[in-house]
């Protein structure tokens, strides 16, 4: 009986840090789906998430009788979405690269026509790019209302927060000051882009091997664990019931969690060293 108030006062206590947290740092406003209710559909499911992996954690506890186990479950079951969040992560940002080439050629076809100036096209383009920059373009072209050209051009490249879009928006910059020429300057970026965006998918192709095995690798070693702690022989298990053998399992499995993380880093491509930057005069 005393096993199993713990383990629920223990799932209670991560239950309530998860939703402290929640409270004080939120959601970023960009993470919420486009659609009515979406809000309410994140904390449904993230709560569904945390739930799942206190049960988790609970139930390992309770069958193991080692708390350090059911802790280490219900965080791994947590923070699954985020440990192997890093293809997610990279295919987000070529998306969003693929996006900015498109943008440039439909800019640079609006100007081949004659239709408006750089200016005038870029505040048209709004209501014709791709999702994963609109936000970005939207409040470009809401800024170079009353903003100086230069200024808005530098905060769309903060907005942007690649190196490729400081090329884009430095690009812009050159040809709204020179004014001849414009199309087939948007047109290079483009292709620039365009072949970054091959040299990324590449790079990407083999971090994705990489993680996959990975994956394999710690899918397997939890399910080991998971079996040891949970059905293992008294003969094997009993050392870990002592506060010191807990300790010991408790620091095996910190350096485990620290090994996955930086795995996670390595999965992920390091941010390109970026050239332009600052505030709007």
């Amino acid at each position: 009986m005393t096993e199993f108030v713990l383990t629920v006062a223990g799932a209670g206590a991560g239950l309530g840090i998860t939703l402290i947290a929640l409270g004080l740092y939120g959601r970023e406003p960009d993470a919420v789906p486009a659609f009515r209710g979406g809000h309410r559909w994140l904390r449904r499911r993230g709560s569904v998430r945390w739930g799942l992996a206190c049960g988790a954690g609970s139930l390992v506890w309770l069958v193991s009788g080692w708390p350090v186990a059911g802790i280490a479950v219900a965080a791994a079951g947590a923070f699954v979405p985020w440990l192997f969040g890093a293809g997610k992560l990279a295919a987000q940002r070529i998306e969003r690269l693929e996006a900015l080439e498109d943008w440039l050629r439909g800019l640079a076809d609006v100007l081949r026509a004659g239709n408006a100036g750089l200016v005038g096209a870029l505040q048209g383009s709004a209501h014709d790019v791709p999702p994963a920059i609109s936000a970005e373009v939207t409040t470009l072209g809401q800024r170079l209302r009353t903003w100086n050209v230069d200024d808005a051009l530098l905060r769309f490249a903060d907005d942007i927060d690649d190196q490729i879009g400081d090329v884009a928006a430095a690009g812009l910059c050159v040809a709204h000051q020179q004014g001849t020429g414009t199309a087939e300057l948007l047109t290079t970026l483009a292709r620039q882009i365009a072949a970054d965006v091959v040299a990324r998918r590449d790079a990407e192709a083999e971090r994705a091997r990489r993680r996959s095995a990975a994956r394999i690798l710690l899918g397997l070693w939890a399910v080991m664990f998971v079996g040891f702690a949970a059905f293992g022989s008294d003969s094997y298990t009993a050392v870990y019931s002592s506060v010191g053998g807990q300790l010991v399992l408790a620091l095996v499995l910190g350096v485990v969690g620290v090994a996955v993380v930086w795995l996670r880093r390595l999965g992920v491509e390091p941010a390109s060293p970026r050239f332009l930057g600052g505030e709007p005069s």
